[in-house]
């Protein structure tokens, strides 16, 4: 059982307050590039699971499925109504992989889904950061989806 949700992630950073010597002025240095990955991530009661596509599409979304079903075998997906979650491609996926059951979040409930806790920490990582590439970029996101101590603990009702 788990639950899924799909971010993205770009070069221009996030400014957010920071500590400054007093009197000073502050300069953030931003990248202008309009380059971003999307990343679709799976939340269990144990662990975080993701994948960065550079679409959010019906095509994106089964690959990620997939990549759970390689994982876990049984899977029991809790989703939101995001556009790449629905279509005759992915009903057709669900319809060929039994061990693949879909089940949706209530409309407009964002506060339901563990996932979306998820990308907080992410985005405080890239925030007042200058990433120059988005391989550096992909670099720090994996590096702060992989540690359990930054990723949120999953709630009690799942």
């Amino acid at each position: 059982m788990a639950a899924e949700d799909e971010a993205t992630f770009g070069l221009i950073p996030t400014v957010s307050r920071a500590w400054a010597k007093k009197g000073s002025k502050p300069v953030a240095t931003i990248n202008h590039e309009h380059k971003f990955t999307n990343v679709f991530g799976t939340r269990s009661r144990k662990t975080f699971v993701f994948s960065f596509r550079k679409r959010k599409k019906q095509k994106d979304f089964i690959a990620h499925l997939e990549m759970l079903e390689k994982r876990w075998r049984k899977v029991l997906l809790f989703i939101d109504g995001a556009p790449c979650h629905k279509g005759a491609l992915v009903k057709n996926f669900i319809h060929e992989h039994k061990n693949i059951k879909l089940e949706r979040f209530p409309p407009y409930t964002p506060e339901l889904n563990p996932t979306e806790r998820c990308w907080k920490p992410a985005r405080k990582v890239l925030s007042n950061r200058l990433v120059k590439t988005l391989p550096n970029a992909k670099y720090h996101l994996r590096k702060t989806f992989n540690d359990k101590k930054t990723i949120p603990k999953m709630f009690h009702y799942l």
